[in-house]
């Protein structure tokens, strides 16, 4: 068994090296560059994440990827710690940290064992992670400990019941841009909110993110009348110890 998960570790880190998201290597783009392409391509992130109302406060990134989203709080004002288990990872962030001047505090570690006091953090951040990790009950046993009493979860996880899973399934295609992904798993409403609901007294769930691939275009928006959003790809959840203000 022992022999078996670490092949299964090894076999994640391999991927998640060879292709950091976001993190634009191939193209040489700029910070500002991968800002815009971020956050007008998944143009919910601000008005659902609200990363000005965390200055002053104490955030953690979990699997920070590119860095990009870490120096969005950063440059609202929070302190942040950006964490992943991929070398490649923390070498990008460190290099955008270093390209916006954004003071950068980074650790190498994974989500089921965080190396960090219990209630530390005013916020926990974890987007586009979670549902790649199989021992989901332990991440969040974990997530739960490092927060303050009153601390804020937010995070997103693939939505079954969306347009873009049923198409995948369809092609019987993966979930990520690249082949191979060791493990992602998508989520229903109902799922989601069970799973939150076991280690948070507050749980928020909204579904975000009308996106479709196509044969020869990933990620292409589109619109369902009054702006319906219930086939999106992407579950954001907000969670706290307390209750939600």
């Amino acid at each position: 068994m022992g022999q078996k998960l670490r092949n299964a570790t090894e076999e994640c880190l391999d991927y998640w090296n060879t292709d950091v998201p976001m993190s634009f290597f191939d193209k040489h783009l700029t910070y500002e560059q991968k800002r815009k392409f971020r956050y007008s391509l998944q143009d919910y992130m601000h008005k659902e994440f609200h990363f000005e109302k965390f200055c002053g406060k104490l955030v953690l990134d979990i699997g920070c990827g590119a860095g990009i989203d870490s120096c969005e709080f950063l440059r609202n004002g929070a302190n942040v710690v950006s964490l992943d288990f991929s070398e490649a990872s923390m070498k990008a962030t460190k290099r955008l940290k270093q390209e916006t001047n954004l003071p950068a505090k980074l650790i190498r570690g994974t989500v089921l064992n965080l190396p960090f006091n219990s209630s530390t953090f005013d916020c926990v951040y974890c987007v586009g992670v979670l549902h790649h990790v199989v021992k989901i009950r332990k991440a969040l046993n974990e997530i739960l400990r490092v927060l303050k009493p009153n601390g804020l979860f937010m995070g997103l996880l693939y939505h079954k019941n969306s347009l873009m899973y049923a198409y995948l399934k369809f092609k019987k295609m993966g979930t990520e841009r690249r082949r191979g992904c060791p493990y992602a798993k998508a989520y229903s409403l109902e799922e989601t909110y069970s799973l939150f609901h076991k280690y948070f007294k507050s749980v928020e769930l909204k579904v975000c993110y009308n996106v479709i691939d196509l044969g020869t275009e990933r990620k292409v928006k589109f619109k369902l009348a009054n702006g319906d959003e219930s086939l999106g790809w992407h579950i954001v959840v907000k969670a706290s110890k307390g209750i939600m203000k």
